[in-house]
């Protein structure tokens, strides 16, 4: 070993410059590992040393590779207190090679930088991309590679093998969760796990340090923040406003996101076109929740429907969206998803979308039977739609009804199918073949009596009479049971708010929930400092219980989805948008569950019970007057029954005749 005396003083500098920052490094082990240093490397770590004294302990991604390789054999040392250096673009701890502005990068980030240095048009797909090698940009290269080669593990095309799905990754303690999983990405506070991964990313927070609302890969003094807290750039920063990058697209935020595809989406409209659809992009720039919207952009046949349609140059109706949806079942439904957001956003005119689509029925089923049109369609034109369009007048109209007209329009096309196959017309029709054709099918042929009295009454047939279609006779629900269900629904927490308050309204009032779901905030009224609600006409003053459960309905943070973007607010918003709700599939009508909401409540819970009939409505009454007494108002022992539950039941007990039990 060298004396002291041999010993040059650059040396013990440099050995000092060690245990400045590494005080459980000792001098004797300090001298030993500056000995077995070459010369070379001596004089590059004494020179980083001598600028940036803390670039043992600090992880700059400064250090040069002399500096990497004394930490890592320091840490092997048993020195706990060294910090290895982190990517300066992509905070990994690698060995960084690269020099570049403001520190150095690892090998993967040295030719993505690379990549990007040399932008350009593609020869492959003609887009100016990044062209890391010739002039052929990534995608295009690993497709052509994935062409000749194939993963021996799945079998599929890929330009490298194993692909990325069945390349092994090393199991690690994840930073956020401590569960040993596969590494999906190495933040500076450590290895994350791919389920924290993707909720970090889905879900940006504020840095408590600056603020901002960021993905926060850093841990600094025990609290998460974003990597510019920590001296790092943020590799998950949008390049046009600095907000949080949308996992979806991987660059851009949600709204510039969304403003970028509205770029793509309606660029070069004629003025008239630009005009109309002004209030839409306005609408979906403006959004509360942009990653609907930008989904619903890159991935809904919808959205490449009104693309398609505003490259025509013409200005959007309702005529021609009816002429796309007649095309298809697929493009009934893309055309109605589409139209619910033109109307809820201004760019078309509301409509009742139950009288245009039994037109639509009408037409297809003529345009499949032409030979029937000249009795099918004033049929359905001055007795079926008629009779609709009166309905309507009276009340909003509901898909039921719609499916009314179209059991008539179907009933009708079916018995004169039946005739002709006869060879027959309905003029010869007599009253056994009828009966013959009603006995062979569904109870559903009996709706055809319509039909067959009008045609009657307007000497196109005989006098052919067709029994009224029989009902089933309801089924009746106990008043305890019934009882028990309003209490659980007014009152048990662990039941969905959303369940507890349709199913009070239904349980409570005898509503429909066709009903209940096309009520709004608006519905709710305050008169004499208690709190109401219009069912029809007149308002109702609720039971205390209830008005609180709606309240705190009205107040909740809104669904995901389009409820939260567009300008029509419900009580119980559905998943599509548009201002009618009995229009489309509706969580509270698709669920499987029977029509009183918490009928499931009886077994423990809202999970699923077995369907209830259709004609269930008619058995659910509101509880009888001697129950209304004994409402609870949020105390145990309850209250006596209130004016407002007297309006609820008449002197005897009944529903009075001003409550609209419908």
């Amino acid at each position: 070993m060298t004396t002291a005396g041999q010993i040059p003083g650059t040396w013990v500098e440099l050995a000092e410059m060690l245990t400045a920052f590494l005080p459980e490094l000792d001098p004797e082990a300090a001298a030993e590992v500056v000995a077995a240093m070459t010369p070379s490397a001596r004089g590059r770590i004494r020179a980083h040393l001598s600028e940036y004294p803390d670039a043992l302990v600090s992880g700059a991604s400064l250090a040069p590779p002399a500096v990497q390789r004394l930490i890592l054999d320091l840490h092997a040392q048993g020195i706990k207190r060294v910090r290895a250096p982190a990517c300066l673009r992509c905070g990994r701890v690698r060995r960084l090679r690269r020099l570049v502005p403001g520190g150095r990068v690892c090998l993967g980030c040295e030719g993505i930088l690379a990549a990007h240095a040399n932008v350009g048009t593609c020869t492959a797909c003609t887009r100016i991309r990044p062209r890391p090698v010739g002039d052929t940009c990534t995608p295009c290269r690993q497709r052509v590679q994935a062409s000749a080669r194939s993963c021996t593990g799945c079998g599929r095309p890929s330009h490298m093998d194993p692909c990325t799905t069945c390349r092994p990754r090393p199991p690690a303690p994840c930073a956020l969760c401590s569960a040993s999983s596969p590494v999906c990405a190495r933040w500076l506070l450590g290895p994350v796990c791919k389920p924290c991964y993707a909720l970090a990313r889905r879900e940006p927070g504020p840095c408590p340090g600056c603020s901002a609302v960021k993905v926060l890969i850093a841990r600094t003094g025990g609290q998460r923040t974003c990597g510019p807290c920590a001296g790092h750039p943020d590799p998950y920063a949008c390049p046009r406003c600095g907000g949080a990058s949308s996992p979806i697209t991987g660059d851009l935020c949600d709204r510039c996101a969304v403003n970028h595809h509205l770029n793509t989406l309606l660029h070069d409209l004629p003025p008239d076109p630009a005009t109309q659809l002004a209030p839409l992009r306005a609408a979906f720039m403006a959004a509360e929740r942009p990653r609907t919207v930008l989904t619903w952009l890159r991935t809904s046949a919808s959205a490449r429907l009104l693309h398609e349609t505003a490259a025509c140059g013409r200005l959007f109706t309702h005529a021609d969206l009816d002429t796309v949806a007649g095309s298809g079942r697929g493009a009934a439904q893309s055309t109605d998803y589409l139209r619910g957001l033109l109307v809820a956003f201004g760019v078309l005119p509301p409509r009742d979308e139950h009288l245009a689509a039994i037109e639509r029925h009408l037409a297809r089923t003529l345009g499949r039977h032409p030979k029937y049109a000249m009795l099918l369609g004033p049929y359905v034109r001055w007795s079926v739609m008629t009779r609709a369009r009166r309905r309507a007048a009276r009340s909003a109209s509901t898909h039921g009804r719609a499916r009314w007209s179209y059991t008539r329009i179907n009933t009708a096309v079916a018995l004169l199918e039946h005739l002709a196959s006869l060879d027959l017309t309905l003029s010869e029709a007599t009253q056994l073949e009828v009966d013959r054709w009603l006995a062979a099918g569904p109870s559903t042929r009996y709706e055809v009596r319509d039909f067959l009295v009008w045609t009657a009454r307007r000497g196109h047939s005989g006098d052919l009479l067709v029994p009224h279609r029989g009902k089933a006779e309801p089924e009746g629900m106990d008043e305890d049971i019934h009882w028990d269900l309003l209490q659980q629904c007014l009152h048990d927490e662990d039941l969905p708010l959303d369940v507890r308050a349709a199913g009070s309204l239904l349980l409570l009032f005898g509503q429909h929930l066709t009903h209940i779901i096309a009520l709004t905030p608006g519905h709710l009224g305050v008169q004499d400092g208690h709190q109401t609600i219009r069912l029809d006409s007149t308002p109702i003053r609720l039971p205390q219980p209830l008005a609180t459960l709606l309240t705190r309905l009205v107040e909740q943070q809104p669904r995901q989805g389009w409820s939260g973007n567009t300008p029509v607010t419900w009580l119980f918003p559905g998943s599509r948008p548009g201002p009618d709700q009995t229009r489309h599939p509706h969580p509270f009508l698709t669920r499987d569950r029977p029509d009183p909401a918490c009928r499931g409540v009886a077994a423990g819970g809202p999970g699923p019970a077995p369907r209830a009939p259709r004609h269930h409505r008619a058995a659910v009454a509101p509880p009888s007057r001697n129950r209304l007494d004994h409402l609870p108002t949020g105390t145990p022992t309850g209250h006596r029954q209130t004016s407002s539950e007297q309006e609820l039941t008449g002197p005897s007990g009944r529903p009075g005749n001003a409550t609209p039990y419908r």
